[in-house]
């Protein structure tokens, strides 16, 4: 009897403390579920003038491939002229990234018309806007190259760009190749594994043989050049005195 009594004094007295935290949880519970609501309401209700942010037109079809239905009769549209270098140069790097996907947009756009305009049997609407975006586009990338070479000639002292080498083709021969960029490794490249498989040195003898060949070659391209002058100086013997 005396546990028991021990017992229910603990629990009454473990109640009356935990009261106020549990009345704190509620209250603080009610207020976030009306603060919630007061933000939705406040979402729908709030005039456009007041937002604090806008967005251009959101597309989520096919509609960005597509020109403007109002050009779609028109025999000629009008449009202004490419982008200079001299303008893009005054440009920031986050402009000329927004400017790049724009003009791509607009060429994906006019190839698209150009193919249905092809399948329709008709000409496109001033196809002169295809080479004045493709003209834009080599602008902007000529204008960041410029900018990559500088920084690398303040950095590193050299303009960065990529160099060549010889390199040995699926013959075994070494030849002159230009580097440039590619989006993955030679290693996993099938075309370059294709082009410029490993050397073997069982090939080395093929390689002497061929060089011969052509030494061989290059003699007799000199005997000829030779015995030609020959006749040349016999036929006309005026032009030996000079």
């Amino acid at each position: 009897m005396a546990l028991l009594k021990n017992m229910s004094s603990a629990l009454r007295v473990l109640s009356v403390r935990l009261q106020p935290l549990l009345i704190n949880a509620e209250s603080n519970t009610r207020l976030l579920l009306q603060s919630s609501l007061q933000c939705k309401c406040s979402r729908f209700s709030q005039p456009a003038q007041l937002a604090g942010f806008h967005t251009s037109i959101r597309r989520q079809d096919l509609s960005e491939f597509l020109d403007e239905r109002k050009h779609w009769a028109e025999e000629k549209v009008k449009v202004g002229r490419p982008w200079k270098k001299d303008e893009l140069r005054i440009k920031g790097n986050d402009d000329l990234h927004k400017l790049w996907y724009v003009l791509l947009k607009e060429r994906n756009m006019l190839l698209t018309m150009e193919a249905e305009y092809k399948r329709l049997c008709t000409l496109l609407p001033s196809p002169e806007r295809i080479d004045k975006v493709e003209e834009s586009m080599e602008n902007l990338l000529s204008v960041v190259k410029e900018r990559n070479e500088a920084f690398n000639l303040l950095e590193t002292g050299t303009t960065g760009a990529p160099r060549g080498g010889y390199v040995r083709n699926f013959l075994g021969l070494k030849g002159f190749k230009k580097f440039r960029e590619h989006p993955w490794p030679k290693e996993f490249n099938p075309t370059y594994r294709l082009l410029h498989p490993p050397y073997r040195s069982s090939m080395g003898k093929y390689i002497m043989l061929y060089k011969e060949k052509m030494r061989r070659e290059e003699m007799k391209k000199l005997r000829r050049e030779r015995l030609q002058r020959k006749r040349m100086l016999k036929a006309f013997p005026h032009l030996g005195k000079n």
